[in-house]
């Protein structure tokens, strides 16, 4: 107990977030919406986006997506549910908030060396 800490570290730039774990790549991914935004009602309209994955919970977390501007509000929930990836967990699909209403965007995994 007395070795825990954190284990990811952004000051002032995490909004609400949700981790979910991808059995057929065997990684952890976890959607971070950026509460930067210029809109007046927020990031549910505007902001950026970003999405990490890690080997455990713990990490160590790396970047595997980022943008400061997504092409539509980002909103204030995301996640990737398990009932809807691949076998393999190279196709999923991200469930947010965007725009204040249901959204789902399908996303395909590249790995390295294909």
């Amino acid at each position: 107990m007395a070795e825990r800490g954190g284990v990811f570290a952004h000051p002032g730039e995490c909004y609400r977030s949700s981790i979910t774990y991808n059995p057929g790549l065997k990684r952890y991914l976890w959607c971070q919406t950026d509460p930067d935004s210029s809109h007046r009602q927020g990031v549910r309209f505007e902001g950026g986006f970003r999405i990490y994955d890690a080997p455990e919970p713990w990490g160590p977390w790396t970047t595997v997506f980022a943008t400061e501007h997504w092409d539509v509000g980002p909103g204030e929930t995301s996640s990737f549910p398990t009932k809807w990836m691949s076998a393999d967990g190279k196709t999923m699909h991200l469930v947010f908030s965007g725009e204040d209403c249901f959204s789902v965007r399908r996303a395909k995994v590249k790995c390295r060396g294909e």
